[in-house]
């Protein structure tokens, strides 16, 4: 019975986990400011990118650039999207650092994402995946035009509101920092 209670009383890495928390939260969240900037960046032309697509469908370089924009942010997409879900409804709710106005407003916007890239594969076909008809580039081009308007919400709302909250919630768990 002993042995029960000494292994209940250990965490995961053995030792206490608080200690950790404060430089493993401001760092998950230096992390995910930074891939905001990057994934802005790339939103920046992915927007320019399907304005272009959706005005001239047959536009090949502006098609072409669409494309190559939107593999790049889809590769990172999900694995950041999945850190903010932990980090903001994980943690964040747990430490009440996020409002539930702002939970409830966050969960939607990451549903219009979703919905957004969902019906992306629908309007591929063709050589490499591509939209081939014009009729399918230019749906193509306004999905993604409204995944770019959600999504340039998301990082101003993030970067304004969920990050600073987080941070704010963290040093105040921890306390004042003491000078000695």
């Amino acid at each position: 019975m002993e042995a029960i209670q000494v292994m209940t009383q250990l965490t995961p890495c053995g030792g206490p986990l608080p200690e950790l928390e404060v430089p493993m939260i401001t760092t998950l969240v230096r992390c995910l400011g930074s891939e905001h900037r990057k994934l802005d960046g790339l939103n920046v032309q992915l927007a320019f990118s399907a304005t272009a697509l959706a005005a001239d469908p047959e536009g090949v370089a502006s098609g072409q650039r669409l494309f190559e924009v939107w593999d790049e942010i889809r590769r990172d997409l999900w694995s950041h999207l999945q850190i903010e879900d932990g980090l903001v409804f994980g943690w964040g709710g747990a430490h009440h650092a996020i409002s539930g106005r702002l939970l409830n407003a966050l969960k939607v916007e990451h549903e219009e994402m979703r919905k957004s890239v969902a019906a992306l594969p629908t309007l591929y076909s063709g050589v490499n995946g591509n939209p081939q008809t014009e009729r399918d580039r230019a749906a193509f081009a306004r999905t993604l035009l409204a995944f770019s308007r959600t999504f340039d919400s998301h990082v101003e709302r993030y970067e304004g509101e969920v990050l600073p909250s987080i941070l704010r919630a963290v040093f105040h768990k921890q306390g004042p920092p003491t000078i000695q």
